[in-house]
């Protein structure tokens, strides 16, 4: 599965999945971030897509002793 992701009002990509994994890790790739693939109408936020949600999932820090 690739991505378009938009940046700067640009297409950029596409990406794999693997890439936009290591972007949302560097804070490159957010949920708020626009997405396109092939077969999708329009652009939507990544977040909103059910296989990009889990990149963006908080793990809290671990609380102290």
């Amino acid at each position: 599965v690739m991505y378009h992701v938009a940046t700067n009002g640009q297409a950029t990509g596409p990406f794999d999945l693997n890439t936009l994994k290591q972007m949302a890790i560097a804070g490159q790739f957010t949920a708020d971030s626009l997405v396109w693939k092939a077969g999708m109408a329009e652009w939507e936020k990544a977040g909103t897509i059910d296989e990009l949600k889990s990149m963006f999932v908080v793990i809290p820090p671990i609380p102290p002793m």
